[in-house]
């Protein structure tokens, strides 16, 4: 088998947002259509939030919706601007063999 005929394996995915206060937190990037939240599992514990959720290995954009409230990760360096004049966070799904 060639490696060009091998798809890349789904990477599960776990981002933890350590500093972020608000009663709801979601997700959204090219990973899932921009849909909020859309095929993401949501935890809170002890104040932390998680989003789990299964990526193919690339380089995403994503932001967070805090309360309703579309902004970039304050967690997250990696940053890009996009085409509504604000700035999108950078993730990337390392290739896994």
């Amino acid at each position: 088998m060639h490696a060009a005929n091998i798809k890349p394996r789904l990477q599960l995915v776990v981002l933890t947002f350590d500093c972020i206060d608000c009663e709801r937190l979601q997700l959204a990037g090219d990973f899932n259509d921009w849909v909020p939240d859309r095929n993401i599992e949501t935890r809170k514990i002890n104040g932390r939030w998680q989003k789990i959720f299964t990526a193919e290995p690339g380089i995403y954009e994503y932001r967070l919706i805090v309360d309703g409230k579309w902004q970039q990760d304050p967690g997250n360096t990696a940053e890009i601007p996009n085409d509504k004049g604000t700035i999108n966070s950078l993730l990337q799904v390392p290739v896994q063999l």
